[in-house]
This record gives structure tokens, sequence and C-alpha cells, in this order.
């Protein structure tokens, strides 16, 4: 099959789970249609922990988190994970206080839960506001990520010019809208079809769909970056030698430069598990030692997210009872930091020994200089510049192309660009090491196994896409619709709604996300906007003198400090050396900024539960019945209202999770370095914590 990377046994392969995901929605429609919002949202609550457990760890597996892996690996080494690992401690939290809360409450979205925890007026104008937010700004953002994810991962493979005919693409590629593509168009029709799926099933068969499909997704997934890992290390002949070759290329000396003369980072950083911190380092995680420091002791807690608000929680919802909703959360911590981290790992390090740094740079001073002038390309590759899909030279796969001027990219010496002025702009084309992941891809799995990895990347993005999709289609449809709009609204009307909520949601994340040109940005705004509702999402679960006032202050310094900031950044008003508002003594990079708002937004809402009236006290006991929250309650929590674990227990469950999930993940890591006897020495540490962690928490079940 000339003229496309995938052959014909690939495309089998990807139709049919293409196919199954449409085929889910449409066997379980029915159920889903039954019980309105309550039905289509939260599966009929009857589900295991395993399946909820699992589908949370699907969405978190997005089909780009492996490529920004593969791109850490390069840049800080395997310590460049800590920019995830610190949610050990966040995750941990929101298993052993908050999860069996969320099943017990009976709501729908975790923003429902604003008024059954304070009730009146301004109650529902934070639940409302909530739901705007997180329906709008947090779903463009998330998605406009894994669009870009799925872009790089698809640009190698999916030759649509080739597969529709020429001219039947250029037909539709005149009409189809600039301002609405995706990096190109074949990535583009990509991305559209994966949505017109997973619209199909996830607005046919609501949440119980989107949990069972996350469930084959997941398997798939993980199956595949499991066998993408062990044929690269085999091809590399064993884990010993991948080490030792690992070595020779970047000597820890630092050796091993590109043409420009700047160092690659050497082995031993790469196979650390501890970031570096000191200034100027190579393999430095670009952030100070404080601000490492406030990831791990403050972030983690200060984030709005720390209760499991979100999707997390949508999950919680559908379990079968409290005990299912917190052993589904602990499943997820497990899984997502011990299991996910080293498969894709271990591939980053092998990408860097399958294509080596200077391999690749010398490519790209190669490609540059062909682009500029036509004499010096050779025949292999004109052909990869016409057709990437046939194109021979591996390295071209790691290759993306831009603008640069001749003295930043060190183009002055080429006989190309001889006697023209040093600031002139020219095409370049430069190294992009999160494309090493698919690029193993092509060029180490045989037909079928190529069309299964591609179709488990196209089924994450898929889990992550339904699931923002549906989470995004409950607030519309539950907190606007079924609250403000029509209170007597019919089960069957409910789920009409909900249906067409999905499609709009997703409609407008594909608008959204494709305006949206600095993700870094964007995270940053979000970020310091959650980082306002941390605090008062603590006080809700674990102070009766909570109120809605609580939050509403959080929510509003924390969205006003963080939107006046990135709307100075964006229009350079910001003094001379600042990156915010804040003075460069207080602040020098974004998790400084991002604190400094969570401590603001903390006083604030401190006073205004201070100066504003407690919730009345029917609605306390009503919710202390329902949820039987730990902490400080009072007379509120007295005989039948007790909690069911004290936060005492709790904390040290807390403590002992934690720290077994940590041993856990690094004890693999040991392992694969080779390092055996630590690796299983911390293996058997966190497997007796966790046997001790899942004894001591289903007690409650057991005496209930």
């Amino acid at each position: 099959m000339d003229g496309t990377v995938l052959a014909p046994l690939d495309w089998l392969i990807i139709v049919a789970l293409l196919g199954f995901s449409l085929l889910v929605g449409f066997l379980v429609k029915d159920q889903a249609s039954e019980g309105g919002v309550e039905g289509f949202f939260t599966a009929g609550r009857k589900m295991k922990w395993w399946l909820l457990g699992t589908s949370i760890v699907a969405t978190t597996f997005a089909s780009d988190t492996p490529l920004a892996i593969t791109g850490w690996i390069a840049q800080y080494g395997i310590a460049g994970n800590w920019f995830w690992w610190g949610g050990v401690l966040g995750s941990v939290a929101m298993t052993v206080f908050f999860a069996r809360k969320w099943r017990t409450s009976g709501v729908v979205t975790d923003v429902e839960l604003t008024e059954l925890r304070y009730g009146g007026p301004a109650a529902a104008l934070l639940r409302s506001v909530k739901a705007f937010i997180n329906a709008t700004l947090v779903n463009c953002i998330i998605l406009g990520w894994v669009f870009a994810g799925m872009s790089k991962i698809s640009e190698s493979f999916m030759d649509w010019r080739w597969l529709l005919g020429s001219e039947l693409y250029t037909a539709l590629a005149a009409v189809y809208p600039d301002a609405l593509l995706f990096g190109s168009f074949d990535n583009t029709l990509t991305i559209a079809v994966l949505l017109a799926v997973t619209l199909g099933y996830s607005a046919l068969g609501g949440m119980r769909a989107v949990l069972i499909t996350d469930l084959v997704q997941f398997t798939l997934a993980m199956a595949m970056s499991i066998t993408l890992t062990v044929i690269a290390v085999s091809q590399l002949g064993g884990l010993a030698s991948m080490w030792d070759t690992l070595a020779t290329l970047y000597p820890s000396d630092g050796s091993a430069t590109d043409m420009a003369g700047n160092p690659y980072l050497t082995h031993d950083r790469v196979a650390a598990f501890a970031p570096d911190f000191g200034e100027g380092v190579v393999g430095s995680l670009g952030i100070p030692f404080s601000a490492f420091v406030l990831t791990l002791g403050v972030m983690w807690w200060s984030n709005g997210i720390i209760d499991g608000s979100g999707y997390i929680s949508q999950r919680l919802y559908t379990a079968e009872n409290g005990g299912e909703a917190e052993k589904g959360a602990l499943w997820y911590s497990v899984a997502n930091f011990m299991l996910r981290s080293w498969p894709w790992a271990i591939a980053g390090v092998a990408a860097l020994v399958i294509f080596p740094r200077a391999d690749v740079d010398l490519a790209a001073r190669q490609f540059t200089e062909c682009l500029n002038d036509e004499q010096v390309c050779t025949a292999e590759m004109r052909q990869c510049l016409d057709n990437r899909y046939t194109c021979d030279i591996p390295e071209y796969a790691l290759l993306y192309r831009d603008q640069g001027t001749l003295e930043q990219d060190g183009l002055a010496a080429m006989s190309v660009v001889a006697g023209a002025p040093a600031y002139q702009q020219v095409p370049v084309f430069r190294e992009d090491r999160e494309r090493g992941y698919p690029a193993m891809i092509r060029e180490l799995l045989p037909a079928g196994l190529m069309g299964l990895m591609l179709a488990s990347l196209m089924a994450a993005f898929m889990s992550t896409v339904s699931t923002h999709t549906n989470w995004g289609a409950s607030y519309l449809a539950n907190d606007f619709y079924a609250r403000f709009v029509n209170r007597r609204a019919s089960a069957k009307q409910l789920t009409r709604v909900s249906r067409v909520a999905t499609v709009a949601i997703a409609v407008l994340a594909v608008v959204v996300a494709s305006t949206i040109d600095n993700i870094g940005a964007m995270w940053e705004l979000y970020g310091g906007m959650m980082a306002g509702l941390g605090l008062p999402h603590l006080m809700r679960w674990l102070w009766w003198r909570a109120n809605a006032w609580t939050e509403i202050a959080g929510m509003v310094s924390g969205f006003s400090l963080a939107l006046i900031n990135y709307i100075a950044g964006q229009l350079d008003l910001l003094p001379a050396g600042q990156i915010s508002l804040f003075p460069p003594f207080m602040a020098s990079h974004a998790i400084h900024v991002i604190c400094w708002i969570s401590l603001i937004a903390a006083v604030a809402s401190m006073l205004a539960t201070m100066l504003t009236a407690p919730v009345d006290d029917s609605l306390l006991r009503e919710f202390v019945r329902k949820t039987r929250p730990m902490g400080i309650w009072g007379k509120y929590a007295q005989g039948d209202f007790r909690p069911e674990r004290n936060f005492v227990e709790s904390l040290l469950y807390f403590v002992l999770a934690g720290t077994s999930i940590y041993a856990g993940m690094f004890g693999v890591g040991y392992a694969l370095r080779l390092e055996t006897a630590t690796g299983l020495g911390l293996i058997a540490l966190s497997l007796l914590g966790l046997v001790i962690v899942v004894r001591g928490m289903g007690r409650i079940d057991r005496v209930l």
C-alpha cells in the first residue's frame, strides 16, 4: 500500500475501535434515558470501585501525556516527572477525607453541593457562576492541550489525501475555515472524526457509556504503552544495554553538545529521580528550589480540586456506595502514579538512544539548508519535504518547521545564508523531542501492532474528550436548565437537554481551543483562579462556620488577581523585571505567583466568613446528616451524625497511603534502573502499607 504509513490491517483495527465505541453508546442509550440528569450523568449510582477508579485514570491518560513525558525526559531527565508526581498528596487527601462524602451527598455535580451546603441566594449565584466557568474556560483550556497532543501523534500517520483522494481532499480543504485548524488540515480531519465518534457514544449513552469505553480504552492504552516500551528496550539489547548506550551518547563530563555548542543532558541526570535546582544547570526543572518546595508544601492543598471537585467527583457519584467511591479513588491514586509512570519514562529514555540528539540536530540543520537552498537537497530529503508519510529519514519525524533568525539558530556559517544579515528571518527546522514517542511507533512497530498502538492513543484522546464534554454538559443540564430554566422538566426532557448540551460543549471547545496560542499562559490563568478556591473547598467540608461568602470571596479574589496578571502580561503592562503584579523579590516564577494569590484569597475567605452570618442550623443539620463530614462541626455532629471515621484516623491513612504510593513508585523505578534490591524492598513496603490502608478504610463498611 504505497503512499501511506499504515497497512490495511492497521486501518481495520482503528475502524474497529471507533465502531466499538459507537456500539457501546447505542447499547446503553435506553438505560441512559432513564432518570433524567440523575440517570444520564451518574449511571444509576451502581458502579464498582475498579470501574470508576479506572475511568478516572483513563481520563488523565490523555493522548498528549506520553508525548509530554518524552519531552520532559530529554529536557529534565526522569526527574521531570515531578511536574505531576507532586499530585500524589492531593490525590490521597481527596481519597481519605472526601471521596466517601461526595457519594453520600447525593448531588449530580460538584457545584450543586454549594446549595446543599449553604442554601440561599448567595449559594445559587455561586453555583451558577462556578458552573459557567467550569463548563467553558476550564474545559476549553484542557481540551486545547489535548487537541494539540493528538495533532502531533496523527501527523506522521493519518494521510487523508491518500485516504480521500486528491480531489475530495483539496475540495474539503478549500472550504474549511482556517480559524478552526489544528496545525494542519490532516490533523484537523483526524480530530474531527474522533470528536464525532466521541460525541456519538457520550451523547447517546451518557456517563454509563463513558465508563464502559474508558475501561476498554485504558486497558488497550496501558497494554500498548507497555508493549512499545518492551519492544524499544529489546531493540536496544535490554535494559542494561540501554543504560550503557545512554552513558556513551551523553557522558557525565557534558562533552556531548549540539552544533551550536549547547550541552545535552548527561546520562546520570537523565536517570536521576531527584531534580536539580542549580541556576543555569542543564536539566534543571526551570523552577527555583523555593517554587519546588511550595509545590509539595502548598500548591497541592491550595488548589480548588483538592477535595476532588470536577471530573473526579463526577466519577465518585456513580459509585454503589461510599465505600466503593473511596476504594475507587485509592485505586486511581495507585494506578496513576505507581503503574502509569514507568512505561512512558523508560520509553522516553529509549527515544534518546534510538534517536540520538546529535543526529536529530544534524538532520534539523541539513533540512534547514535544504529549505533555503534547493541545490543541497538530496532525493531522500525532497521526498520527506514533499510527503512526510513516505519519508525514509527517521530523524525527520522529530522535526517541525518554524521561523528563526540566522544568529539565533546558528546558521550564519551556512553556505545558504552567507553574507545575509544576522537578523534575517528564514524558515528553519527545530527538534521536538515530544515527537520521539510517535516516531518510535512508526519505526519499531510492525503492521497490526502499529494500528493497535495508534488506536490506543486515539482511545486515550477519546476518553479525555468524552469526560470533559460529559462533565461540561452536566453543568448546563443540571445547574442551569434544571435549576433555573425549567425546574419541572420531565426525565425525558432532561435527557434530551443533556444530549444537546454534550454536543454544545464540544462545539464550544473546538471554537475556543483553536484560538488558544499560548497554553502555558492559559494554564497559569487557570491555576491562579483555582488557587482562590483551595482553602474554601477544604473549609466547607471541615468547618461548620464556612458559608457561601467564604467561597465567593476566595473565587473573586483568585479570579481577579489571576485575570489582572494575565491581561497585564499579554499587553506588556508589567514593570520591567516583573512577571506579575508582585515585585521580583516576592515572585520570580509562576508558582510563586499562584501561591501568593492563594494566600491573599485565603485571607479574603476568612474575613468574609467571620464578617457574615453562619449558615442556617437546619441546613447544616441536613448536610451533616447526608455526608457526616469530619472536622469541626460541634453540636451538628453528635450521635448518629458523627463521622464514620474521625479526622485523626484519616490523617494517619493519608500519611501511610501517600508514603506507600511514593515508595512503590520509586521501587518500580529503582528496579528498572537495575538496582533490584532497593526496588524490591520499596515495593514490598508499599504493598504492606497499602494493605493496611485498605483494611483500615474498609472497617467502616464492615461495621455498617
